[in-house]
């Protein structure tokens, strides 16, 4: 067993590391990003040239941390530097065991110094109210309030109001969106019919017919021989690959055919030899041959059972490649029926995601088809922003603006504000 210890000079007395420990402690954060410690954050501990001891860990709703082997913890309220300074003092002179690349045991006493704790994730901001995706969002320093409202989404319209009518641009962009909506709609039924007739080998399978989409005529009509040409590549292909196999296996088949017919030739010439061999035994035995014969005759028929042997070796590895290139055939079909599926299956979901689009910008478009003319036009969609922080154990709500940078574990409230201009009715 071996043992190792650093330089016991390197480490401080206890009571140097309490007075730098409540030096940094007294000390003011650094820099704007160095957040204390709360429950929800996590940090990751090293140690210098002992990789295999690093790990994560999270501080708990008690505001402690579990450090495994170097202990228990209370982090809430410190920053890193703090709690890696408290966690090395204490750290200071315990063992650990290692194994070296022979297997052998060493020990290594800590001075501390070895220890690094870093940050290793934010307590992350939760947003609701009138954003399209409320819910939680990953802290990073310096956000801002706007930011996080992007991650979100954006704000969420609340244009259907019956108390309020469309602006004409937003009638237009709702039009094209529309628009947009109704081409992935077309291209995913047309998808999933070409994707049909291949896999029932079907080619008078209908296409989707004009009713079905909301394009026009032309372009349905380009859709469908675009996705004709490609079920015509598609089959020349696998026509070309199908070709392969099943010539592939007729010549194959082919040989054994033949091997098998050798085989048997061989067979009989074997026996003929082997039966022209005990004769021959039997007249030298009688003194009725001379020693010679019997010593063609032997040579005979090894030469007669080699070649038997060849033949039947010849016929296992054709009959193998035989058997190869049927599981290659079939592996090439479910492959080809695995992708035809998938593709199907992808189109489906586009279709059913542009149907919802399209429903959605629908009502859209229904409500706002009676209200162009009318006195009130929205020209703006703002919002306001209320933060939620716990400050010393207390709920506080704070006001602020889109620029007001948030803390970890902030909550933010967006409220829409529908900004209207008067404008004159026209004829």
């Amino acid at each position: 067993m071996k043992r190792r210890f650093r330089n016991p000079a390197l480490r401080l007395s206890t009571a140097y590391r309490a007075l730098g420990l409540c030096t940094l402690l007294a000390m003011p954060m650094s820099a704007a990003a160095d957040f204390n410690l709360e429950p929800g954050d996590k940090v990751r501990v090293t140690l210098t040239g002992l990789q295999d001891l690093s790990f994560e860990a999270a501080i708990d709703a008690h505001g402690e941390v579990n450090l495994q082997w170097l202990g228990q913890f209370q982090a809430q309220g410190l920053s890193t530097d703090a709690l890696e300074q408290l966690v090395r003092q204490d750290a200071a002179g315990k063992i650990v065991k290692q194994y070296d690349q022979n297997g052998e045991i060493y020990i290594i006493q800590l001075d501390g110094d070895e220890i690094e704790i870093a940050r290793n994730g934010y307590r992350p901001i939760i947003i609701g109210g009138d954003v399209a995706r409320t819910g939680q969002i990953d802290f990073r320093p310096a956000i801002t309030a706007r930011e996080a409202v992007a991650l979100a989404g954006g704000v969420r319209s609340r244009l259907l109001a019956d108390d309020v009518t469309i602006d004409p641009i937003q009638l237009l962009r709702w039009q094209t969106t529309y628009g947009q909506a109704a081409l992935q709609h077309a291209q995913g039924l047309v998808t999933a019919w070409r994707a049909s007739s291949e896999l029932a080998q079907d080619m008078d399978l209908a296409p989707p017919s004009q009713a079905s989409v909301s394009i026009s005529p032309r372009v349905l009509k380009e859709l469908v021989a675009e996705h004709v040409r490609i079920r015509t590549i598609n089959q020349e292909n696998e026509a070309g690959e199908r070709a392969y196999f099943e010539d592939a296996q007729f010549q194959a088949a082919e040989r054994i055919r033949i091997l098998e017919e050798q085989k048997v030739e061989l067979a009989k010439a074997v026996a003929a030899d082997e039966e022209e061999e005990a004769r021959v035994v039997a007249l030298v035995q009688k003194g009725l041959a001379p020693g010679s014969r019997m010593a063609d005759t032997r040579r005979t028929t090894v030469l007669s059972a080699t070649r038997l042997l060849e033949v039947e070796e010849d016929l296992a590895a054709t009959s193998l490649i035989l058997t190869r290139l049927k599981r290659d055939q079939e592996q090439f079909d479910q492959e080809r029926s695995l992708r035809l599926l998938q593709e199907r299956r992808a189109a489906s979901l586009s279709v059913r995601d542009a149907r919802h689009q399209m429903d959605t910008i629908s009502k859209y478009l229904a409500g706002a088809s009676d209200e162009i003319g009318t006195e009130n036009l929205i020209t703006d969609i703002d919002y306001s922003v209320t933060i939620f922080r716990v400050v010393d154990g207390q709920l506080q709500q704070l006001g602020a603006d889109k620029l007001t940078q948030l803390l970890p574990g902030d909550s933010v409230e967006v409220s829409v504000q529908e900004i209207t201009q008067e404008v004159p009715l026209t004829e």
